[in-house]
């Protein structure tokens, strides 16, 4: 098996005092990925050491290389501490993880907006319409990162507080028709049929709803 050539991963977590489970968790990765970088079995990515350094501040490129590991904001240089992590945790991400979510969410709409706005412009004039595949492209990281980050649990309970009431208002024979051809809705909103109601009497019925998760459809309002 070749080897590639040693990281400072494991010094990194070994400062940090995480295991190698915990600190996979931390930047996204698996932890086999982890074991891999420490034993020299897969190089370190250019990508995922930014990533490592955006997590703790230490500094991308001396975490890939097995020497000193520098702090990414330190002049002059000085080796990479655990204040140096708590000092970067405390001022790059705040003192609050939501406070931090709520202004990384800000951040991040403008640069989608940006990025959506520029793929329609491309395809003015007649050209290539980019704008599906650029929604595609995001629609697939969002997945791939709630799968990286194990965080489907904390979206469901996101999503959760957006629970809404849906009513629903037909005629018995709409109710009962839908039962033939979509069957779905009217079990969803518990619908029993009533022999002695006429065809035109009309039944309303309510079901409290919450979106589930699916990025690129509106979350905020669903619909059966």
């Amino acid at each position: 098996m070749k080897k590639h050539p040693p990281t400072n991963i494991r010094t990194l977590r070994k400062i940090l005092g995480l295991t190698q489970s915990e600190f996979a968790a931390e930047v996204g990765v698996s932890q086999d990925a982890v074991v891999s970088w420490e034993n020299g079995r897969n190089p370190l990515s250019a990508s995922y050491a930014r990533r490592i350094s955006r997590a703790t501040g230490a500094d991308e490129r001396s975490l890939m290389k097995k020497g000193p590991l520098w702090g990414a904001y330190s002049q002059p240089r000085k080796n990479f501490t655990r204040t140096d992590y708590n000092h970067h945790r405390k001022i790059y991400w705040g003192n609050s993880d939501q406070g931090s979510a709520v202004r990384e969410t800000g951040r991040c709409t403008d640069a989608l907006e940006l990025l959506f706005r520029a793929a329609a412009r491309a395809g003015e004039g007649g050209k290539t319409l980019p704008l599906p595949a650029v929604v595609d492209s995001f629609v697939q990281w969002c997945r791939q990162t709630e799968e990286d980050f194990k965080l489907l649990k904390y979206i469901e309970g996101q999503l959760e507080t957006r629970r809404h009431t849906v009513t629903l208002t037909k005629t018995y024979k709409q109710w009962r028709e839908e039962q033939v051809t979509n069957p779905g809705t009217p079990h969803m909103f518990g619908f029993k049929d009533d022999p002695k109601k006429g065809d035109h009497e009309s039944l309303t019925l309510s079901k409290e709803m919450h979106p589930v998760w699916a990025p690129g459809w509106d979350m905020r309002c669903g619909k059966p």
